[in-house]
């Protein structure tokens, strides 16, 4: 059997031109392979369970949906008759209703969806939550914060959520049955979401193709044609299997070990084709889905979780759901002059809102989304009473926020190489949200002495988890005003498929933690320092690269706060070593770089077709020097040469690069030092 444990199930539809695409992948792999096998195994039994006559699967299973659609003002704030659609083609595919679209040669997988009447607190709903918020333009490493910003319990409602766009132009994503309850539910851009309104020609296959995934259904092409068709593949005997995705209409048979060999099914739901060809799920589809939600999604469709959702058929809602007041902020701790923005996610429509703020600026308002300031340290009440001209709601959370002091950072220089063998390094906050895989301590594998951090990609959630190296708070203010503030490391990196990137991002905060802007981001070749490999990586001395980050715009800052993110795709091991934020002048000493003072020349500055590095070494040194761009983009490099004591030249060209700001960058035994250069041409 092929590899299951990373990567069964990539699934993005990417926009161009309406065809499905394999890309990076953001289905949930969730957690490691022990477990995967586990859910896996599960499932199987669950299968064999309905095979021998011990469950029965021809009764139906309803399942409630709120739809969470995060919005920005713009026309990704659909409409409810667009949600509507999306509900009406879910039920004709997995229903294979007469004279529908879904009526093709599968079978009624015995589910059905319907918008919950009734929210987890038993108020009337429509089964829509409405956020105004600039997560609509939907970031990987962002995922989690769709979740703070409104979610129903797992086990009662399926969670959809509408967005704008997501990065990498993917159009929708899922979890799988047995992952995080936390992470599960679905996502999808406004414009594949449903058959009007926004939506685009793909008919809502999207959402019926995500929902296949909620539901434990894997590609039709999931590893390739596999080596036995029930037991390998997508672990459906009646799936013909695929090498490949389909991405048109046309009829195919890429793989020959199934008996009859047919061609592919490219009507099918969970293939990549086109919208306007599928119509079906088979028979060991359904048995899957049935199986996944007798064994793992075992409550969300019960007759007692029903009757409390408000299914169609026994619960009769109002002419009008009254309005429901409620609200989320993603900052509730934050640091005295900072500003808090509050989200209206009140149901059923308020169209006035009356907010109190004690201890903020302002201390009411009647904006739907207001931001407030909080000058003063303290903790905070938030009230806030909407309506909607007919029926009104009061909603008061105590002490909702906490304002605090944040003093002045430590004093730079900053560096860690975390050669004394803690964990978590002294001053560092490792930050674990979903609590599985996370930066570890590594001794395999350094730049300049016993270890450096690693993250597991390869045996890490996936996709879309991230887990933070986050620094000590940094007084910015603490190097001279003349001299060029930046931050260095050196990162390896490895993919376990071409397929397949992991992300690694750098983010700093000025107000507290508030709000993070990225200033450094690599993913697949620019993260790239070694082969791809399905066995663990571990570097060499020549399988690592050096980010170097300008951070001059921050000078200014007495409160930093930097961390480096990784943002799980099941790729490979992440490594970071050699972090330091400062200006370089505490890099050069005797019996560090060997660097006398008044003898390190770096000219002509401006340059124009090289740089000349003139320096004198006290003894032998392995001495490297990098050419770097003010993006951080390494140009040119001379790594771990060897030099004898005395006076030595290096030469570094630049005739093919264009005028700008450049940094040379020495480094030896740990230490380094950078130096601004201009060329000019």
């Amino acid at each position: 059997m092929k590899n299951i444990l990373t990567h069964f199930f990539c699934f993005i539809i990417l926009t161009g031109n309406l065809i499905a695409q394999q890309s990076p992948c953001f289905f949930d792999e969730y957690t490691n392979g022990e477990n995967l096998l586990k859910i896996e195994r599960q499932i199987q039994d669950g299968v064999q369970n309905i095979l021998v006559g011990n469950r029965n699967m021809d009764s139906i299973k309803a399942i409630p949906v709120v739809v969470h659609i995060i919005h920005n003002g713009g026309s990704e704030n659909i409409s409810e008759a667009q949600v509507q659609s999306q509900l009406k083609v879910l039920n004709e595919d997995f229903g294979k209703l007469p004279g529908t679209n879904g009526d093709g040669s599968g079978v009624d997988t015995e589910v059905r969806f319907f918008l919950a009447n009734l929210d987890p607190d038993g108020r009337c709903t429509n089964g829509i939550v409405r956020v105004k918020s600039p997560l609509t333009n939907h970031q990987t490493y962002q995922r989690a914060l769709l979740k703070e910003l409104s979610f129903w319990d797992n086990t009662r409602y399926l969670n959809i959520y509408i967005v704008k766009n997501i990065n990498g132009n993917v159009a929708g994503y899922s979890s799988f049955p047995g992952g995080p309850p936390e992470e599960d539910g679905v996502v999808v851009q406004h414009n594949y979401f449903g058959t009007t309104g926004t939506a685009n020609s793909f008919l809502g296959r999207t959402g019926t193709h995500e929902l296949g995934h909620w539901l434990g259904l894997y590609h039709t092409f999931n590893n390739s044609c596999g080596d036995d068709i029930c037991t390998d593949g997508d672990f459906v005997c009646d799936t013909p299997p695929a090498f490949e995705p389909n991405y048109t209409c046309s009829t195919k048979n890429t793989c020959h070990n199934d008996m009859p060999d047919v061609s592919e099914l490219k009507e099918n739901y969970m293939d990549y084709t086109p919208g306007s060809c599928k119509n079906m799920l088979t028979e060991g589809q359904k048995m899957r889905i049935q199986s996944s939600l007798n064994e793992i999604r075992t409550y969300i469709w019960t007759d007692e979780n029903m009757l409390s959702t408000g299914y169609d058929s026994v619960y009769t809602p109002p002419a009008t759901c009254p309005v429901a007041a409620d609200f989320v902020t993603l900052t509730r701790d934050i640091c005295f002059g900072n500003s808090v923005y509050f989200m209206d996610i009140s149901l059923n429509g308020a169209s006035t809102w009356q907010w109190t703020f004690p201890g903020g600026n302002p201390a009411v308002s009647n904006e739907a989304n207001p931001t407030v300031i909080y000058d003063s340290i303290g903790i905070y009440d938030v009230t806030l009473i909407a309506s909607d001209g007919t029926s009104t709601d009061t909603l008061t959370i105590a002490s909702y926020i906490n304002v605090g002091s944040p003093g002045t950072g430590d004093a730079l220089p900053y560096s860690e190489n975390f050669d004394e063998g803690l964990y978590p390094p002294v001053g560092i906050t490792i930050n674990n949200p979903n609590g599985g895989i996370t930066w570890v301590l590594d001794s395999l594998a350094s730049t300049s002495g016993m270890y450096s951090m690693r993250m597991d990609n390869y045996a890490s959630v996936c996709c879309g988890t991230v887990d933070e190296l986050i620094l000590p708070n940094l007084d910015f203010t603490s190097v001279s005003p003349d001299s060029q503030l930046y931050m260095s490391f050196n990162w390896a990196y490895a993919r376990s498929d071409p397929s397949f990137s992991d992300e690694m991002i750098v983010l700093l905060s000025t107000d507290c933690g508030t709000t993070f802007t990225q200033v450094y981001y690599k993913s697949g070749n620019s993260l790239t320092t070694g082969p791809t490999q399905t066995t663990p990586f571990i570097p060499d001395s020549s399988q690592w690269k050096s980010a170097f980050i300008v951070l001059d715009n921050y000078k200014s800052e007495t409160f930093v706060e930097v961390k480096i993110a990784n943002v799980t795709d099941g790729g490979n091991n992440l490594y970071v070593d050699d972090l330091y934020i400062g200006n370089g002048s505490d890099l050069v000493s005797a019996g560090e770089v060997f660097l006398e003072n008044g003898n390190l020349e770096i000219y002509p500055n401006p340059a124009f077709d090289k740089i000349n590095v003139k320096l004198h070494l006290t003894e032998k040194e392995m001495l490297s020097v990098k050419l770097f761009n003010a993006q951080g983009m390494l140009l040119e490099k001379i790594s771990n040469r060897e030099y004898t004591a005395g006076q030595q030249q290096i030469y570094l060209p630049t005739d093919g690069i264009p005028s700008g700001v450049y940094f040379v960058v020495l480094e030896a035994g740990g230490h380094r030092k950078a130096v601004k250069v201009l060329v000019q041409k």
